[in-house]
């Protein structure tokens, strides 16, 4: 892996969890794509605290259900390197009864949670099947294992992503390219308290709750792009401080 010329793109990377990976990442020496959907004022602090690290960092703003975002992201990465680490991390909760969902509702929330981590990987992949050496981790979702009300899009989107890093793992086991998936527990961001206790999940009572941070799951995103962990491939790992144990 020669770090002076790897890059690690993190989608969803304005605040919280995208932004903790993209800072963590840095620190590791890769140079960053980091990118929002329409945040750009937080993309852009997240940007100057992943550059305070010593490393390059680009910036793309655009939702990844238009095709130019693709085109971006794959140009700011060829502008300071080659693709080594792709972090799906953006996604959409759209909260809804299921009755009242419409078609059009149910497909905008899997073109971001499902299409939006086939297209990234898709896109990328070949950069780190070319240099023998990759990671893509894929952020899951605690509602896909335990059910959430009103949240039937997000609950069958998220579902897929297990499935996905299991049959590229298997499809590339011998590329020297992992695929895993991250399930965040509650994180305690701006919305965590409120979300949580209004979609009711079984581990979540709105008291006597186990939160992390986002840096806790950076640092096992981290640990999965080391030196170390060639051999941690296929797998759903849970990060939530005991709050669903599978």
């Amino acid at each position: 892996m020669t770090k002076n010329k790897s890059v690690a793109i993190v989608t969803g990377s304005a605040r919280n969890i995208g932004r903790a990976t993209a800072i963590r990442l840095g620190e590791l020496g890769f140079h960053l794509v980091v990118h929002t959907n329409n945040d750009a004022e937080n993309l852009e602090q997240t940007a100057d605290l992943v550059r305070q690290t010593g490393v390059q960092c680009e910036t793309v703003i655009g939702s990844l259900d238009d095709p130019n975002t693709f085109i971006a992201l794959d140009q700011s990465c060829k502008a300071i390197g080659h693709c080594q680490v792709l972090v799906n991390n953006a996604s959409v909760r759209k909260t809804k009864p299921f009755l009242e969902m419409t078609i059009e509702e149910w497909r905008q929330v899997f073109r971001i949670n499902g299409d939006a981590q086939f297209m990234c990987t898709q896109q990328f992949l070949p950069d780190m099947l070319d240099s023998r050496w990759g990671r893509v981790i894929c952020l899951g979702g605690l509602s896909a294992h335990t059910g959430a009300q009103e949240r039937a899009a997000v609950v069958s989107s998220k579902s897929s992503v297990p499935g996905l890093v299991r049959a590229l793992a298997v499809e590339f086991a011998d590329s020297g390219v992992t695929f895993n998936c991250v399930v965040p527990g509650h994180i305690d961001t701006h919305r965590t308290a409120e979300t949580g206790a209004r979609l009711k999940h079984p581990s979540f009572d709105g008291k006597n709750v186990a939160y992390g941070q986002p840096s806790d799951i950076a640092a096992v995103i981290g640990m999965l792009v080391g030196p170390d962990s060639g051999f941690i491939n296929g797998q759903t790992i849970h990060v939530n401080g005991g709050a669903f144990l599978p």
